[in-house]
């Protein structure tokens, strides 16, 4: 039985992989006409090791119109592939901060988000709000976390997974100078549309708009565990598209 799981896994995993592959290899041939440019940040080749104001930390060298797409919460495997699909047919990369335990559930999706060349980051083990625990749970959380992803995502624990967001931006100055001590990159952000509410995507992409209006540049944040997430994704980016924006990926 349990042999016939892992082909069943690899099997799935390969078909993740293969689409991954064909969606890069349209926007290598240009098949994304009119859609948002995107460029590349190396956070490592800037020296940022923290940033997003939303929890006070500081912006990321963005210019006007710049926006990072962020997914936090998964995998899910019912809704992150869709996610991922909308992200292919428009040639984009984003960061996906994956909770430790999701990971381990889903690792064959996991993967599917690092093939498709999206960033990972971890996001705690079970995405509790670590300043409200005892500091040494907060601690095992950050730790256990980001060896969940890190094993779900590529086999082993050799490959570091540095970028790491605080649940809820739920930080102590200990906590702070712990993931400065793990070696993290501590990503915050600067928009949301509060898809996390679960209510209908316009409602969320009025707040974003709103937002928008008054935060030119930043890392925005959406949620791929969520079913409205999935309608919103298309509305973002045809928005950011109105707006004459460009797309900023992340990578460490």
């Amino acid at each position: 039985m349990i042999a016939v799981k892992h082909i069943i896994a690899l099997g799935a995993a390969t078909l993740f992989a293969f689409t991954a592959w064909s969606g890069n290899a349209k926007a290598a041939n240009g098949a994304c006409p009119g859609e948002l440019p995107e460029r590349t940040l190396s956070l490592s080749q800037a020296n940022i090791t923290r940033f997003g104001t939303l929890q006070k930390l500081p912006p990321l060298p963005l210019e006007k119109g710049e926006y990072v797409l962020s997914f936090d919460d998964g995998p899910r495997k019912t809704t992150t592939p869709k996610i991922l699909d909308e992200l292919r047919a428009a040639c984009l990369h984003a960061t996906f901060f994956m909770v430790g335990r999701e990971a381990t559930k889903f690792p064959f999706v996991a993967r599917a988000v690092a093939e498709a060349g999206h960033s990972i980051g971890s996001h705690s083990f079970s995405h509790k709000r670590l300043k409200d625990i005892p500091h040494e749970e907060a601690l095992l959380e950050m730790k256990l976390g980001q060896a969940a992803v890190q094993w779900a995502v590529f086999r082993t624990r050799s490959t570091p997974v540095r970028l790491f967001r605080f649940p809820e931006n739920a930080a102590t100055p200990d906590l702070m100078e712990a993931a400065a001590r793990f070696d993290m990159i501590v990503a915050s952000y600067d928009v949301s549309p509060e898809d996390w509410r679960g209510d209908a995507p316009q409602n969320s992409l009025r707040r974003l708009r709103q937002r928008l209006n008054t935060v030119d540049r930043g890392v925005i944040v959406m949620h791929d565990v969520k079913d409205n997430t999935v309608l919103l994704l298309p509305m973002v980016l045809d928005e950011l598209k109105a707006r004459g924006a460009k797309i900023v990926h992340l990578v460490e």
